[in-house]
């Protein structure tokens, strides 16, 4: 109702006034509440920013250390498996026979390419009717045969097609085989080549191989 349409008394309108103060100051209060949350908000926004700021910069550094760490780990697997090769290279280069087979030959790291199919062999020990292909690791997983018997021995022939008519013999040489790889080497027909008990030379074990 407006004030137009009714007579108001003096008092009646005191009484008014005094209540719109209090709306007011009720209504400022209310606004100085909502500007303390607001300012208090953006002071948590700010602070979780601050945190994710360190968060990232922690993940960073974390992210660095992984990938240093990881290059070292692989540089130490590529050391080990260099000196494992070069003591097997250091054993095999001079032989003439290996374990009743002539060797007239012998190579390392022997690599071909043909089309999109590249693969290298660590050591190759080979006359005119025979080739021993001779993988070397510092330590031998069990994973090595199958790649060996699906991958390696078929990629030899087809990169390697003028001893394709040649008798393959595969060998598995490293200074760590676990007891089941070697045995289950040994049933595929793969020669196992060990670091003797001097530490000086080779051992070669297997009676029973298999040309491929």
């Amino acid at each position: 109702m407006n004030l137009d349409e009714k007579n108001y008394s003096f008092q009646e309108i005191r009484q008014m006034l005094a209540d719109l103060t209090i709306k007011q100051a009720q209504t400022d209060e209310q606004i100085k509440q909502t500007g303390e949350q607001i300012k208090l908000t953006d002071e948590q926004i700010k602070q979780t920013g601050e945190q994710m700021k360190i968060t990232d910069e922690q993940m960073k550094r974390t992210d660095e250390k992984l990938s240093k760490l990881s290059k070292e780990l692989g540089n130490i697997g590529n050391n080990n498996g260099e000196v494992a090769e070069e003591f097997f290279w250091n054993a095999l280069k001079e032989t003439k026979e290996f374990k009743g087979i002539k060797v007239d030959f012998t190579d390392r790291n022997a690599c071909r390419k043909k089309g999109s199919l590249v693969d290298e062999f660590d050591i190759l020990l080979w006359n005119g009717s025979s080739v021993i292909i001779v993988e070397t690791k510092y330590k031998v997983h069990p994973s090595l045969i199958e790649k060996i018997k699906e991958k390696k021995i078929p990629n030899f022939k087809k990169l390697f097609s003028e001893q394709a008519d040649h008798k393959i013999y595969y060998a598995i040489a490293g200074f760590a085989i676990p007891d089941k790889v070697a045995e289950e080497a040994k049933r595929e027909g793969f020669f196992i080549i060990k670091q003797s008990a001097d530490l000086q030379s080779i051992d070669i074990e297997n009676n029973e191989i298999k040309a491929y």
